[in-house]
């Protein structure tokens, strides 16, 4: 008489490896997409409290803040620490501007970050305070794809770092001299201030904010609080979305490597900040001149924002 069989075959026992394999190549590609796409739209999320810290803070002031505050050349008033003597490390960015209108008002006011006239004036980076306010990184500033550390290495000093920065029109930083006021047609730059009547192609036309991943490479970093040249607050469209490090960059006068590109690690391009308040994913295949024209203010360009 013919006994039952207890167990699987081999043959048996690998057509169920077999298929549970299938199934998990099938469905490890759409785990990581869901993945990618929670990410993503926190990083939307992020940007847009960016944006809409820009029209508050514009609300209050009647302009949108400048890209960046302190003297080049020379250092702000009350600065006194050495390791902060650059002139690429002078400057405050306009990031810091918007954090009483993010809920960091306590941040803002920890670090006495700004003093005096908003727009001419701030404190010196040498005070405990302000040192331990800038080592922060805030969750805003932070795309949850963006896999570099919260902070980076400064002159000595820790600073957080950042995965956005203001646009600053076609060419940004790209050349200057000792007491530079740039003329590019951007709505960020450094010093001056603009409102929205001076955003004559209209804000659903121009960015404002854009993605830079710093992922593992510290030359294509920002950072939040301060208005650096060495680590591009302020960003440029000269070069298309996600072109690598060191590509297309023009050396300043202290052979400091400007104009790195906006980036991001979300797959095929990159969230930017629109004026009206939106954010959009603008792909890296991009034409070149259509995404250049979104970085102006009044450029006179007709184009359509994607």
């Amino acid at each position: 008489m013919r006994k039952n069989r207890i167990g699987f075959t081999l043959v048996e026992l690998l057509v169920v490896i077999a298929i549970i394999g299938v199934l998990v190549g099938l469905l490890l590609p759409a785990v990581q997409a869901a993945r990618e796409a929670a990410r993503r739209m926190q990083c939307t999320n992020n940007m847009k409290q960016l944006i809409l810290a820009q029209h508050n803070y514009h609300d209050t002031f009647h302009t949108f803040p400048p890209g960046r505050l302190g003297p080049d050349g020379s250092n702000p008033p009350g600065t006194s620490n050495a390791n902060f003597d650059a002139a690429a490390r002078s400057g405050c960015s306009g990031m810091v501007m918007i954090l009483p209108f993010m809920e960091l008002q306590n941040l803002y006011d920890s670090g006495n970050l700004i003093q005096g006239n908003i727009f001419s004036q701030m404190a010196g980076w040498a005070t405990p305070e302000a040192l331990a306010a800038i080592a922060e990184r805030p969750a805003v500033f932070a795309c949850p794809s963006d896999i570099a550390n919260d902070t980076t290495t400064e002159g000595g000093q820790t600073v957080g770092v950042s995965s956005y920065s203001l646009v600053g029109g076609t060419n940004g930083p790209s050349s200057y001299g000792t007491n530079v006021k740039y003329t590019n047609t951007e709505m960020f730059m450094y010093y001056n201030t603009y409102g929205m009547q001076q955003c004559v192609d209209g804000t659903s036309n121009t960015i404002f904010i854009g993605e830079v991943a710093r992922g593992d490479n510290e030359d294509q970093g920002s950072v939040w609080a301060m208005g650096s040249r060495l680590r591009s607050n302020v960003r440029a469209t000269r070069n298309p979305i996600n072109t690598p490090p060191g590509l297309g960059t023009v050396l300043d006068l202290y052979g400091v490597q400007c104009n790195a590109a906006f980036s991001s690690l979300h797959p095929g391009g990159a969230n930017f900040a629109i004026g009206d308040g939106s954010v959009r994913f603008i792909p890296e295949t991009i034409n070149l001149s259509t995404y250049r024209a979104l970085s102006t203010r009044a450029g006179g360009e007709v184009i359509t924002t994607p």
